[in-house]
């Protein structure tokens, strides 16, 4: 009866063990140029907005590392000249795009504005989600951030390490689907 308790119990730490293993992302060494940060924006949304300073401070960081980065805007309403002149205003060269038919927004599974997305070469998703914890409710935000989500995940990446959190949730403005 004892060898059978201790049987179980050491089923038990090692499936525990593989959970964990299973919801980090373990990553071989990935390379700057094989990564890539993906930001869906709205222009309209109070919390895009406020998150800009820090958006251009993580592309300035991590372009000149070899990070490329895309900020997509999957609003209908949202054209072109409405891009180029948001990304004007915050003085950003991130590439912006529309998202017609939402196809980046389902194939990355985004619910949120702003969500960043960072991508291995081969688009496989290895963090989704806030891209910080400042805002953590709606129209409530810390004084500062103090769990640097995005940034944790790109350099975990670029070092070939564990991505310990590879999902968290965004909060800001939804996305119409």
């Amino acid at each position: 009866m004892k060898t059978r308790s201790v049987i179980v119990w050491m089923f038990c730490w090692i499936s525990l063990g593989l959970m964990a293993v299973t919801n980090a992302k373990r990553l071989v060494h990935a390379g700057p140029g094989n990564l890539k940060v993906i930001l869906f924006l709205d222009p309209e949304c109070p919390v895009s907005n406020a998150y800009m300073r820090e958006i251009k401070s993580i592309y300035a960081d991590y372009v000149k590392r070899g990070i490329a980065f895309e900020a997509v805007f999957p609003v209908p309403a949202v054209k072109r000249n409405d891009i180029r002149a948001f990304l004007t205003k915050y003085q950003t060269n991130i590439p912006g795009y529309q998202d017609p038919g939402l196809q980046k927004v389902k194939r990355y599974q985004a619910t949120t504005m702003p969500e960043a997305v960072l991508t291995n070469a081969n688009g496989e998703i290895l963090y989704r989600g806030a891209i910080d914890n400042w805002y953590y409710a709606l129209g409530k935000n810390r004084a500062k951030a103090t769990e640097l989500y995005l940034r944790n995940a790109i350099e975990a990446a670029l070092n070939g390490e564990m991505i310990i959190r590879s999902r968290t949730e965004a909060i800001g403005c939804l996305i119409n689907q």
